[in-house]
């Protein structure tokens, strides 16, 4: 079986490494390659996608809205979600999905409990995935810049400005969605965690640098903190069962994403 990730740019894209993991666990001959496609060209997606001939592939950014408009049906959570980042090609009609947030939530199984006080910074497409899989078994605040991009979800949630968080002691979980900590977004953490609870949790899902501005100052004051390693992993999992229906080599994907990631960091 072939399958791709799509989007622009995408030469940094660490799936393919990810994928090809997974498929010599299984004894699987299948191939992942990583496709580029400027902005200007995506209106030609479905003749790319059949030159070609895949039978499903990722979306990243720019893509994960546009491409809805290409897909023949779309699962309730993306639709509720606002996006897609994987597409199953059957019968020549595309199904659309997202696994960002269950991703999210299965790489966090060890550290959630029922009916937590999640706090969620930033409101983009990641918030948006986690919070409505969230959502479901805890109580979620989302806090951005501004309140109209998350006022315009199709689902309710409780949402403040940065400018109005307090009592964050009160927050069992605090998840980074902005790019802040990222290479190129050096800006100053969003919230200060010696105020945090000392049983908070401390996720980003920033996994490269392996440990954000955020994560640092949370680790210094000895809460426990995740990156986006396994998100990142669980959501390209999710995307090959969705594809296969097999389940994948969790193992052998984190593994291949640890030592690829530690050779960039040598560079």
């Amino acid at each position: 079986m072939n399958f791709a990730v799509i989007g622009y740019p995408i030469s940094h894209s660490l799936s393919p490494i990810m994928h090809h993991a997974n498929f010599k666990a299984l004894g699987r001959d299948d191939e992942y390659c990583a496709l580029s496609i400027d902005p200007k060209h995506f209106h030609h997606i479905k003749d790319i996608i059949d030159e070609k001939a895949l039978d499903g592939f990722n979306v990243t950014i720019p893509f994960k809205i546009d491409i809805m408009n290409y897909c023949d049906e779309i699962d309730t959570t993306a639709q509720m979600i606002g996006a897609v980042n994987t597409v199953l090609i059957k019968n020549n009609k595309w199904f659309g999905y997202n696994t960002d947030g269950l991703g999210y939530l299965l790489s966090m199984q060890d550290y959630l409990r029922d009916d937590m006080n999640v706090l969620i910074l930033g409101a983009g497409g990641a918030s948006r995935a986690i919070s409505y899989t969230l959502m479901q078994n805890h109580r979620v605040t989302v806090a951005n810049r501004s309140l109209e991009r998350i006022q315009s979800w199709p689902f309710e949630i409780e949402c403040l400005t940065y400018d109005r968080l307090d009592n964050l002691s009160r927050y069992d979980l605090v998840i980074n969605t902005t790019p802040v900590g990222m290479t190129g977004y050096d800006e100053p953490s969003i919230i200060r965690c010696h105020n945090l609870n000392k049983s908070c949790v401390v996720s980003d899902i920033i996994y490269t640098p392996e440990k954000t501005a955020f994560l640092k100052e949370a680790k210094l004051q000895d809460l426990k903190i995740i990156n986006g390693l396994g998100m990142f992993v669980m959501q390209g999992a999710k995307s090959f069962e969705i594809w296969t229906g097999d389940v994948a080599d969790v193992e052998a994907m984190t593994l291949a994403v640890q030592t690829a990631l530690k050779g960039r960091n040598q560079c």
